[in-house]
């Protein structure tokens, strides 16, 4: 049964008042293996009112493309996840070096008064 006030459904399975808002359904994007709206259909009807809804064929296609996009999009994320930890072990490195700096610094500090204070 479906909700009378909301007779049209997109591809996702989103429901809306009107064919217009259907046809632009943000979630789309997120969950069909198109990445946008491919169809609408009329709940009272059953009938599909705009686009066309796709063959079986279509979306194993589709759902073939989609996996090769993860595929890149995951390699893309681990390559800016190890650029980002190289990065911050680099700023971490020179952070310790000027550490280490400022505590030679110090000794040589206490060095020098301790020789003025002796002569």
């Amino acid at each position: 049964m479906f909700n009378q006030e909301f007779p049209f459904e997109c591809a996702c399975g989103e429901t809306f008042r009107m064919i217009h808002h259907a046809r632009h359904c943000r979630k789309c994007r997120h969950y069909t293996a198109f990445g946008h709206c491919t169809h609408v259909t009329d709940l009272t009807t059953g009938q599909v009112v705009w686009g066309e809804e796709p063959t079986p064929e279509e979306y194993a296609l589709a759902a073939l493309e989609w996996e090769s996009m993860l595929a890149i999009h995951q390699r893309e994320m681990e390559a800016d996840k190890e650029r980002r930890d190289d990065a911050r072990a680099e700023w971490d490195a020179a952070r310790e070096r000027e550490r280490v700096e400022m505590a030679e610094d110090q000794l040589w500090d206490i060095q020098d008064n301790w020789l003025e204070r002796a002569s």
